[in-house]
């Protein structure tokens, strides 16, 4: 099992390109890496948060970026989010061989991210998450239509052999009013318990 984390390329400045359209108070990077992203997204938001089980090797965090070694959202509670962004791996292999690049044969631990990042989404809130031309997206559009959330492409781009593409997950408007979708914000107690890296532990972790 690799223990290296995944480091920043084309996948990840497509994401990063997409994530500077979004702004709020509390921002979690399921899958973080080395956390680039995490330092662009404490730009336009109050609290950012990544995890990820590997320990980034980027010691330069600006303040208000904290790294959490932890599994997908487990450590983050319901409704309490405003953007999720995961960039999954997703090549075809057992899981855990390789943590930063390979998602499983029927693609476990992209569908594990997202149905962790639906679970911790307020429902104004937007899932934002990338994946190439050969996952399967109906599988996605399915978890997150039964969750009320509507998925759109933001971005996309051709990178040698694959198409590369950014999607949004969002709660259309006409159902924001319902009590089953998402749920309210509680941005000052998002995390419940978990190890981070940061120099000192922010005020939302107990």
């Amino acid at each position: 099992m690799s223990g290296k984390p995944y480091l920043a390329s084309e996948d990840s400045a497509l994401l990063r390109k997409a994530l500077g359209m979004f702004s709020g108070e509390c921002f979690l990077e399921i899958g973080a890496g080395n956390g680039g992203n995490l330092v662009e997204a404490s730009k336009n938001f109050g609290t950012v948060m990544g995890t990820d089980l590997v320990r980034p090797s980027m010691t330069d965090w600006r303040e208000g970026a904290n790294f959490i070694l932890a599994d997908c959202a487990s450590c983050v509670r319901p409704g309490s989010v405003d953007v999720v962004a995961f960039n999954p791996p997703y090549l075809p292999g057992e899981p855990g061989e390789d943590l930063a690049v390979e998602g499983g044969g029927g693609l476990e631990v992209p569908m594990k991210f997202l149905e962790e990042a639906l679970r911790v989404i307020r429902k104004e809130g937007r899932v934002i998450f990338l994946l190439n031309d050969e996952a399967q997206l109906g599988g996605f559009e399915k978890i997150c239509d039964g969750r009320g959330f509507a998925v759109r492409r933001l971005e996309s781009k051709r990178v040698f052999f694959e198409e590369l593409s950014v999607y949004e997950a969002f709660v259309p408007a006409s159902k924001l009013g319902s009590s089953t979708v998402g749920g309210s914000a509680d941005h000052s107690q998002a995390v419940t318990s978990a190890t981070s890296l940061r120099r000192r532990a922010p005020a939302s972790l107990s």
